[in-house]
């Protein structure tokens, strides 16, 4: 089951915010597995947030589209598996070479970092 609204105060993240073109990509269900779940609530639920690296037998396979509550086990969550994604929005940045290219060859293109927004300057 997905969450729906903000799992911590002050880290929530719209769905996808991660993807260059949203309307471009491939999601599909899969298994999100509770086992090395790295993220953890104050009350001790376990979760993967959405921008995370997506395994399946040790291969990346695609980024975790939405955060997802496995506290209770093994839970079906959607996964990009192909489309354009910022680099600087990926949430384990440390992507190394050989899951970069996993992701690459599964898929995913890295196109750069995302834009800055300005803000207009109101007098």
């Amino acid at each position: 089951m997905s969450f729906i609204g903000d799992v911590n105060k002050g880290a929530g993240y719209t769905p996808g915010f991660f993807l260059a073109n949203n309307e471009d990509c491939t999601r599909e269900t899969r298994e999100i597995p509770q086992e090395n779940a790295p993220f953890t609530t104050a009350n001790g639920a376990k979760y993967w947030r959405g921008g995370s690296i997506y395994y399946k037998d040790g291969t990346a396979e695609g980024i975790i589209y939405e955060d997802v509550d496995v506290t209770n086990g093994d839970m079906p969550g959607s996964v990009v598996t192909r489309g354009e994604v910022y680099d600087d929005r990926v949430l384990m940045p440390e992507v190394s070479a050989p899951v970069r290219a996993a992701l690459v060859s599964a898929g995913i293109r890295f196109v750069g970092n995302a834009p800055k927004i300005t803000r207009p300057n109101w007098t």
